[in-house]
């Protein structure tokens, strides 16, 4: 992974905060750690699954997806779904 890129304005005021570099490494440490217990409990497939899901998320977002119309498809396929009369 390459470095972070800080704003230099950002950098600037992030110098004068006594103790933010420790911190910001133990953040990463955690993270990382997170990751690889996520990376152990669960199985490529459902880390695979994810993955698409987060591609095609980021696909529709580019395309100017709108939340409101998915949420109420969505909302309909699920009411079909679990309808009493559904076959």
């Amino acid at each position: 992974m390459s470095a972070l890129k800080i704003p230099v304005q950002l950098l600037e005021e992030a110098g004068q905060v006594p103790g933010l570099r420790e911190r910001v490494a133990r953040f990463i440490r955690v993270e990382v750690a997170q990751h690889e217990m996520r990376l152990k409990r669960f199985r490529p497939e459902t880390l695979a699954l994810v993955a698409r899901a987060e591609r095609s998320s980021k696909e529709k977002r580019a395309k100017g997806f709108d939340l409101d119309v998915e949420k109420a498809a969505f909302l309909h396929q699920l009411d079909q779904m679990t309808r009493p009369d559904a076959p």
